[in-house]
């Protein structure tokens, strides 16, 4: 009886250890630090310790429970910091922003990322705010992975946004490497209208359609973003691809941006387009980013803007890089496109149409 007794508590201890192990939370974060200097065009210059260089710094939660019979429930919840104590200027110069961001990156707290969700065999499940799939392919298929000097978001996305409140989405399990995915953004999920003021329910839809297996990987996404009218604001079509050969990984990416002509701006906004060229060359623990990238409004003449973008990452462990990276932004006489950060840290004085615009950065990323 006693050894009977004693069989049923070791059991009913593993049986506890074995539930409490399939339930996870993790506290986890980056923090990213390095000197930057700005040039835009002789009209100003700054020189600044920049806080996510190649990462935005930021702290978060995500765990999982399960639910069992297959069914995990996971959520996740992100907020940005200044790891440099200060706060982060507008992407678009130092002169269109005089707050800042107190958060760094995001726009709020937890304004990074705040979802939960269903996960199975049938697929994600999620709800909250999110990455829109555009973003998804658009920093797997950046050599700088969205980040550093040469990120695609200088002149790349052509509108696309990064984020997306108000987000349901579902994306697919692998079917022997194809996939495909859907969201589905509420009124003022992307609009920034508030619901007093929205007469629509939807915002915005994101569709993505892909391949992943092997060396090769291909996406194509389409995101629409509606104003209070209905009317297309946003209306992005993109085609990205990588191709890793081993000694190289290739990247390139095609997107345009047609919104309808009658909605708010899209006068001087309504057939942009944008392409990338890419390679990741693997050297010793680091690797050497390249790409070259170029956007033109077709609706305006003279409105080219052509990125080249060099960058060294350097790992010294499994969480902590070294990284360097030089971009050089040159503009038609109609354009004025900036280099800038993964976090939008030029806020050196604007220069006029047609600048040409300069970063370098070097710094030290901490992931834990």
């Amino acid at each position: 009886m006693k050894k009977s007794l004693i069989a049923l508590a070791v059991l009913g201890t593993f049986g506890m250890g074995a539930a409490q192990a399939a339930d996870t939370v993790q506290l986890y974060g980056i923090i990213d630090l390095g000197v930057a200097h700005f040039n835009n065009d002789g009209a100003g210059n700054v020189t600044k310790l920049g806080t996510g260089g190649q990462s935005g710094s930021r702290i978060g939660l995500k765990g999982s429970e399960d639910l069992g019979g297959g069914l995990t429930a996971i959520f996740q919840a992100e907020t940005g910091f200044c790891a440099n104590g200060g706060s982060s200027a507008s992407a678009t110069g130092g002169s269109t922003t005089t707050t800042g961001n107190q958060y760094c990156t995001g726009g709020g707290f937890m304004g990074r990322t705040s979802m939960v969700g269903l996960k199975g065999s049938f697929g994600t499940v999620a709800a909250g705010r999110m990455y829109t799939l555009d973003f998804n392919d658009q920093a797997a298929v950046d050599p700088f992975g969205y980040g550093l000097m040469g990120n695609i978001a200088n002149i790349g996305t052509i509108g696309s946004p990064a984020r997306a409140s108000q987000m349901v989405a579902y994306m697919s399990p692998s079917f022997g490497g194809f996939n495909f995915a859907a969201g589905y953004v509420f009124g003022d999920g992307l609009t920034g209208l508030t619901t007093a003021t929205t007469t629509q329910t939807t915002g915005a839809y994101n569709l993505h359609a892909g391949y992943n297996n092997g060396p090769l990987m291909v996406g194509l996404d389409y995101l629409r973003v509606n104003n209070s009218n209905g009317d297309a604001t946003v209306k992005h079509t993109m085609l990205v691809g990588t191709y890793d050969l081993g000694v190289a990984k290739l990247a390139a990416m095609y997107a345009q941006n047609k919104p309808n002509a009658n909605a708010a701006g899209a006068t001087v906004n309504t057939n942009q387009q944008a392409w990338m060229l890419g390679g990741t060359i693997p050297v010793g623990p680091g690797a050497v980013l390249v790409s070259y990238t170029q956007t033109k409004n077709k609706s305006v003449s003279a409105s080219t803007s052509k990125q080249i973008a060099l960058g060294y990452t350097y790992s010294l462990s499994k969480r902590t890089n070294l990284y360097a990276s030089y971009a050089r932004i040159t503009n038609d006489a109609n354009a004025n496109a900036i280099v800038n950060d993964s976090t939008g840290n030029n806020d050196a004085p604007m220069g006029p149409n047609g600048l040409t615009s300069t970063g370098f950065d070097f710094g030290i990323r901490h992931q834990f």
